[in-house]
């Protein structure tokens, strides 16, 4: 069985297509998301095929981007840990990134990170994350300021685009 992968966000609308016969059905987004993925479809033309569905707000982009993060006590601003990093994926909104060694990086946390992006400018990024979730060696980050016009996010936002 085939299987395909659609991004898509609650306000959209998810497309079904059979490869086989060309067929299509629009279903609501809302209404795929808590059935177990991947969906098993079974087009009339007798072909099955399935499909992941994964509902996100916003586009991330897959990366491998070197970086630092710095863990900072909150009331003092004193620094407790410094790593290196490689930032995964990032989106208008946060990243996700894996530590290169041992950390003790907790949900909540504000965390600066830094690194370089891959466009032409090599343009750096330096900003604010809360951690949101740690997994198996893996980090995910919302940016602070992701809601507001900065120089940042203008750069995060060229860089996202297709």
């Amino acid at each position: 069985m085939n299987t395909h992968t659609l991004y898509v966000n609650f306000t959209d609308t998810v497309t079904l297509a059979c490869e086989a016969c060309h067929r299509s059905k629009m279903l609501p987004a809302a209404a795929v998301k808590d059935l177990p993925q991947p969906l098993k479809v079974r087009c009339p033309c007798g072909a099955l095929f399935g499909v992941t569905v994964i509902i996100r707000s916003c586009y991330r982009k897959k990366t491998q981007l070197p970086g630092t993060y710095t863990q900072r006590d909150a009331q003092t601003g004193q620094v407790h840990a410094r790593g290196q990093m490689i930032v995964e994926d990032i989106s208008r909104t946060g990243l996700g990134f894996r530590p290169l060694g041992p950390h003790a990086v907790r949900v909540d946390e504000v965390l600066l990170v830094a690194f370089h992006l891959d466009d032409p400018q090599q343009t750096r990024i330096q900003t604010a994350v809360r951690v949101r979730w740690t997994t198996d060696g893996s980090i995910g980050g919302e940016f602070l300021d992701h809601d507001v016009y900065t120089e940042t996010n203008r750069f995060l936002g060229f860089y996202l685009r297709p």
